[in-house]
């Protein structure tokens, strides 16, 4: 989770970007500024200026994510027609997948009572950051009121201290996958040596033993394999899964109980310049409660999800089932979705409600804090718009596009061609759901399902917000 922090990505060489001129003489062509080139009309000047925006910004960080997520599948396309592929193959031939697979597992926790889907969606948005709770609500309301970057240092190291303390279980069993990986690609003299060394890594008590674990990696593991790799020419698969090993226990260098007290005594030290004792003593109390209460429990688990990071986690074994190109695009799209890059909250729910696979999509458009604070005193609150897409299994797709203004919602809805004729009872049927949660609506239009419209606005918001770079936790 330190990657979340990270605002941009390196670029790979690969690709020729920015790279110096190798001629040590200057180009004879002097480089003309657009800007002096003389326009005949303002519709041609607009246009050229569009152009050279997107010339110019093709090789950026930004452009390299937009080129990914327009290569990317969507989640409906990969995981929701594995899911449905899967659950169907499942009612024919129970047997097709083996008991332990962790696509068996996905499948089988799809169904749900209608109490349930709303619970799953809560779950998804509360536990989609690590950093949630009074401690770090608290940190982001000192660090507004601070307004001083010395103090977002501090507590970004802190951030990364608590991450890996909490995660040293994953981090452990992941540098133990590493070894393990590293094992079956190495000759069987040396895999014998490394599985021996293996085997002393504290797996029982990882919380407790980070830095037993760190001392064998770094005196017996990390120097074996330094010396396996400077007697070989192994420059395959081994050097990568080694780059993730490595990864890996630079995450676990900063995951000891240790680390964690002393980054937060330097914190709440620096915080005495812009708080009040009474503000200390409660954080000190909140970071008591993360720590102490918290760390001894186990996280809360959705079962669905639990599964969807086993079967991702496991995907290069090829034991799960599941075909490993989709797996593979699952993985990327949401790591999309989570880049800083993305201007939406992006919620999926698959589910088997009443006997019929549902997958289901929303996109909740963040809002831009600036223009919140230029919003005067006593001015309406911004609208917050959210967009919906769901295929249910026989019936076909939907889309929504919802806009909620305090209590009013507006909404419209395109269905399939089927459900066009009871117009009369679908809209009666939705006031009736929003009248019951407190709601009132405004305008509800149903529309003829043609053409999917949503995936198409979301890159589309996602280019008009380029600048807006959200690296909020």
């Amino acid at each position: 989770m330190p990657e979340n922090l990270r605002i941009t990505a390196p670029v790979p060489n690969s690709d020729g970007i920015l790279k110096p001129n190798p001629s040590a003489q200057s180009s004879q062509i002097e480089p003309m500024d657009p800007a002096r080139v003389n326009r005949p009309n303002t519709q041609d000047q607009n246009t050229d200026s569009a152009s050279l925006n997107l010339l110019l910004s093709r090789d950026s960080v930004f452009g390299k994510f937009i080129q990914q997520l327009r290569q990317t599948p969507a989640l409906s396309e990969t995981l929701g027609k594995l899911l449905l592929n899967t659950v169907r193959r499942l009612e024919t031939s129970p047997d097709f997948l083996p008991e332990n697979s962790a696509l068996r597992e996905l499948a089988s926790s799809l169904a749900a009572e209608q109490g349930g889907l709303i619970n799953d969606l809560m779950f998804q948005q509360k536990n989609s950051t690590l950093f949630s709770g009074p401690l770090f609500q608290l940190l982001s309301r000192i660090s507004q009121q601070a307004e001083d970057p010395r103090l977002d240092l501090r507590i970004a190291g802190f951030l990364k201290a608590f991450d890996g303390f909490s995660s040293a279980k994953e981090t452990t069993e992941a540098i133990l996958s590493n070894l393990n990986a590293i094992g079956r690609r190495i000759p069987t003299n040396y895999a014998k040596q490394l599985a021996l060394l293996s085997e002393k890594l504290n797996t029982s008590d990882p919380e407790g033993a980070v830095n037993e674990n760190l001392n064998l990696l770094k005196k017996e593991i990390l120097p074996f394999l330094s010396d396996y790799v400077s007697k070989s020419s192994d420059y395959g698969k081994m050097r990568e899964i080694l780059s993730l090993l490595l990864q890996n226990l630079s995450i676990l260098n900063v995951s000891s109980r240790e680390n964690l007290q002393s980054q937060f005594q330097q914190l709440a030290a620096y915080c005495g310049r812009h708080t009040a004792e009474p503000t200390l003593r409660l954080m000190r109390s909140f970071f008591a409660d993360a720590v102490g209460a918290g760390a001894g429990k186990e996280k809360p688990e959705n079962r669905f999800f639990h599964s969807l990071i086993t079967l991702l986690s496991h995907s290069g074994e090829g034991s799960s089932g599941a075909d490993q190109a989709a797996v593979g695009d699952i993985g990327r799209a949401l790591l999309l979705d989570n880049s800083v890059y993305m201007p939406f909250t992006h919620l999926f729910l698959p589910a088997v409600l009443q006997g019929r696979f549902l997958f289901s999509q929303i996109w909740i458009e963040k809002r831009d804090r600036s223009e919140e604070g230029h919003a005067g005193p006593g001015a309406a609150a911004p609208p917050t718009r959210l967009y919906l897409t769901f295929e249910i299994q026989d019936l076909g797709a939907f889309e929504a596009k919802v806009e909620l203004t305090g209590k009013k919602i507006d909404l419209s809805l395109a269905c399939p061609e089927k459900l066009l004729g009871q117009t009369g009872t679908i809209t009666s049927s939705l006031a009736r759901i929003l009248d019951r949660n407190g709601f009132s609506f405004g305008d509800i239009r149903l529309s003829r399902f043609e053409n999917p419209q949503i995936p198409e606005l979301i890159l589309q918001k996602t280019m008009e917000r380029k600048r807006m770079v959200d690296v909020t936790i």
